[in-house]
């Protein structure tokens, strides 16, 4: 078996350059108000945080770092990438010789937000005690299975779910946990919950269904700052301040 890199994947091809480039602008300049609101204003982090954890996330998006790999009860579903006339096309190929599927985990939709997270329980721990840990993990357990509840997997997509559900789940589930908090502390419980529950719960427990999927690759936090992993916490947060 060869030896396992961290998959980059490559930039957009020239012949949609600019259309990307006016979207990236734009979802550059949404994110920044987002996390300025959400990171400034709610967790009560410093301006330099804010631009690292933006930065790194962003450009940790495009990053896949392999864990291991799993047995594929289905043929590997591949694509591959036909230009005509400057034009792409995308051609499904079926390889039934590779019967196994790796698991990757993304730098900037997974492993960024999920140390973010720990990094405010441990703000809440050195305030509170190791008590808000026991109700944390509480909450934490709840939030996941209910989140666990409405993910499907979709065969050449991977693991669904509603994009509202899982920051609505986090809002209501953290209601009942909230009042025992002081005030400055009630967004970091808000976005740590939503994060990582959406790791366990939308993820993790779905890793057995993933041989289904007929996928030659499943990444944790895949689809970067859009992942749900990543926006869980996120829109927990701006769902709980309105």
């Amino acid at each position: 078996m060869s030896k396992k890199k961290a998959i980059i994947h490559p930039p957009f091809r020239p012949t949609y350059f600019l259309l990307h480039s006016i979207l990236f602008l734009m979802t550059l300049l949404w994110l920044i108000s987002l996390y300025g609101l959400v990171f400034g204003v709610a967790l009560g982090l410093p301006a330099y945080i804010i631009i690292i954890v933006f930065l790194l996330s962003l450009l940790g998006s495009n990053i896949n770092i392999p864990l291991f790999y799993i047995r594929s009860y289905r043929p590997i579903i591949t694509a591959r990438v036909v230009r005509t006339f400057f034009w792409d096309f995308i051609v499904p190929e079926v390889d039934w010789t590779e019967q196994r599927t790796l698991i990757s985990v993304n730098l900037g939709g997974c492993i960024i937000p999920v140390i973010l997270s720990l990094y405010l329980l441990y703000i809440m721990v050195i305030n509170l005690g190791l008590t808000i840990i026991i109700l944390w993990l509480i909450a934490l357990i709840i939030n996941s299975l209910l989140i666990y509840s409405v993910a499907r997997p979709v065969e050449g997509v991977g693991i669904v779910t509603p994009a509202l559900l899982p920051p609505f789940f986090t809002v209501i589930v953290s209601e009942f946990f909230i009042f025992l908090l002081p005030a400055r502390l009630i967004f970091a419980f808000i976005y740590s919950l939503g994060t990582l529950s959406s790791l366990i719960g939308a993820d993790l427990l779905n890793l057995r269904k993933i041989p289904r999927l007929g996928a030659p690759m499943a990444s944790i936090g895949g689809a970067g700052i859009f992942d749900g992993v990543f926006l869980n916490g996120l829109l927990a947060v701006l769902l709980a301040l309105f």
